[in-house]
């Protein structure tokens, strides 16, 4: 997929002002190399976590999804359309959703597409919740694509080098919760995550959406020089997004994989996986390795 042809599509909607055209047209690369691991799905219905409707457009036109949903925080529920300059309507759905806590508002088995995009790294409490949802709304054989800044990418090691944050978002403090990044995952990370969620990848792996400055690629030589004293070292997964799409192999297998939830003695999470079962109405949709028992825990 073409970045020329997303900014067709997404860009030259009407009402947008000059900021909102200027902050799509810097991401329109790494739009279009994420958008382009999503099969097409004529007839087929899409649920977009975090999103605001910029890509509805595509996901409509190029992709062939007749329903697209968008679930975020701060979305009032109803049907919205954008309207581009040439006259063509795309409209979707949206809901108030918090993603970490609340159920989403549809059945299981529901869409054939869930899309994660630049999402998880703005949750601050249980980005599990997120992943698992997704599993329970799509379909058998259901796609998901995530992605997410690279903590492990070549301008974070150039950052720690110079005693600076590794963090890519390190600059994301906004005035809510959601607006910075709480934590940038590794591709191994993310692999764990989404295998613990019933998730298989077809395809996992880093770009980087505008080309590194000399000094950064200078990383990547440094790289290939410690592989060859210390093979294990991976040196091709450092481009600065994560790209992970896979399919929905199975229910979730693993509601807390210790990868992204340490076992530590004050974490209490089969009180939390009870707090869970509760909020579900007694259903719990995943298997877990907790050893939940009857004695009651204050949940914080």
């Amino acid at each position: 997929m073409k970045a020329s042809a997303v900014e067709k599509l997404i860009v030259p909607i009407e009402g947008y002002s000059a900021l909102k055209r200027k902050l799509l047209t810097g991401e329109l690369e790494r739009f279009a190399q994420s958008v382009s691991c999503i099969a097409p799905c004529p007839g087929g219905r899409l649920l977009d976590l975090g999103a605001r409707g910029d890509l509805v457009p595509v996901y409509r036109t190029m992709l062939g999804f007749d329903t697209v949903v968008c679930l975020d925080a701060t979305a009032d529920a109803g049907r919205k359309r954008l309207v581009h300059n040439d006259g063509t309507l795309f409209e979707y759905e949206t809901h108030g959703v918090d993603l970490e806590r609340d159920p989403f508002p549809y059945p299981d088995d529901h869409f054939d597409q869930v899309v994660v995009m630049e999402a998880i790294e703005h949750l601050a409490v249980d980005p599990m919740f997120t992943v698992c949802e997704a599993n329970r709304v799509l379909k058998p054989g259901g796609g998901l694509l995530l992605t997410t800044p690279n903590i492990t990418s070549l301008a974070s090691l150039y950052l720690q080098l110079w005693a600076r944050h590794p963090a890519i978002g390190r600059q994301a403090f906004g005035p809510g919760i959601m607006d910075r990044h709480h934590r940038e995952y590794t591709p191994d990370e993310i692999r764990a995550m989404v295998h613990a969620a019933g998730f298989e990848p077809r395809r996992l792996d880093t770009f980087d959406p505008v080309e590194p400055p000399p000094s950064v690629r200078k990383m990547g030589r440094i790289l290939k020089m410690m592989k060859w004293l210390k093979p294990d070292i991976d040196a091709d997964h450092r481009g600065r997004v994560i790209r992970c799409a896979c399919v929905k192999t199975s229910s979730v297998t693993e509601r807390f994989p210790e990868v992204i939830y340490p076992r530590y003695d004050y974490y209490d999470y089969a009180a939390y996986d009870r707090k869970l079962v509760e909020r579900f109405g007694g259903h719990r949709y995943w298997k877990t390795e907790i050893d939940v028992d009857d004695t009651p825990v204050e949940v914080l």
